[in-house]
Formats: structure tokens, C-alpha cells, sequence
């Protein structure tokens, strides 16, 4: 049974939870934000850094790097950041309109 993972960044996010699909085991990583400025490439860069700590805990690593292996990590990654992808943005365009409207 795959895990469909999904990646909670967590700003004060209120977003529902997934419904689990058939077949499917449901995990959560809390990847922090308010202390990032996400307006900034550094910002930005570390929360690449957190993404990818957060997938590494959810799907883990490679042990023997067969193919099937392989793309059992790189569909497990995929599902990860397509579930968290409404949050990353929300987070990113909440700090937008933050430092537009700090101007």
C-alpha cells in the first residue's frame, strides 16, 4: 500500500484536511513558515530546504536504488508537494499582500 503524504505548511493555515483515497495512508509534516520571509530568495530557498527535509520524513530515502524503488520515492515526492501546493502558495501570497500593504 503507497502512502499519499501530504505536507502541512503551517502559517496559520486553516485548510481542510485531505480525504484519505482508497488504498492510501494519509501522513502529515508541519513545515514552519511564519518565521520566513517568503518575500526574499533566501526566504524562498529555505523553504525549499524545509520542503525537502519534510518529503525525506514522509517518503524516506532509497535503500537499494532499484527502479521500482525509485519511482516509488518519486511518485510518493510528486503526491507530497501536489497535496501541499494550495498551501505553499497560500503562504507565499499571503506574504505578498503582507508587504504590500506595509508600504
Amino acid at each position: 500500500m503507497r502512502a499519499m503524504m501530504a505536507l502541512v505548511v503551517a502559517a496559520t493555515l486553516a485548510m481542510p484536511a485531505m480525504a484519505a483515497d482508497a488504498g492510501y495512508e494519509q501522513s502529515r509534516v508541519r513545515v514552519q513558515t511564519a518565521d520566513l520571509d517568503l518575500a526574499s530568495a533566501s526566504g524562498q530557498r529555505q523553504l525549499d530546504r524545509r520542503l525537502s527535509l519534510a518529503m525525506t520524513r514522509l517518503c524516506g530515502e532509497p535503500v537499494l536504488h532499484t527502479r521500482d524503488e525509485l519511482a516509488e520515492l518519486a511518485a510518493c515526492q510528486a503526491d507530497a508537494m501536489a497535496a501541499a501546493a494550495p498551501q505553499i502558495e497560500a503562504a507565499r501570497a499571503r506574504r505578498a499582500v503582507a508587504v504590500a500593504t506595509s508600504r
